[in-house]
């Protein structure tokens, strides 16, 4: 699968870390949210993704703030 460099400004590249987040804990044995399409943007984007310096519990929260969202519309 091709990737492609990304370039983005700092404002711009937080952006990541939420798309990152999703990949992250959808990829886990037991994940509060699955997100393929998450994960396979990740797949594609080439980008050093530890310079975002994402903690433990950050994709955890973002995961979690998307599953209640999805409770509330559905």
């Amino acid at each position: 699968m091709a990737t492609e460099k990304v370039h983005f400004t700092k404002a711009k590249e937080t952006m990541l870390i939420t798309l990152y987040s999703r990949a992250s804990e959808s990829q886990k044995q037991d994940p509060v949210l699955r997100d393929p399409w998450a994960e396979e943007a990740i797949r594609r984007i080439d980008y050093d993704f530890a310079h975002l310096k994402i903690t433990r519990l950050e994709p955890l929260s973002v995961a979690i703030r998307a599953k209640q969202f999805d409770l509330w519309t559905s």
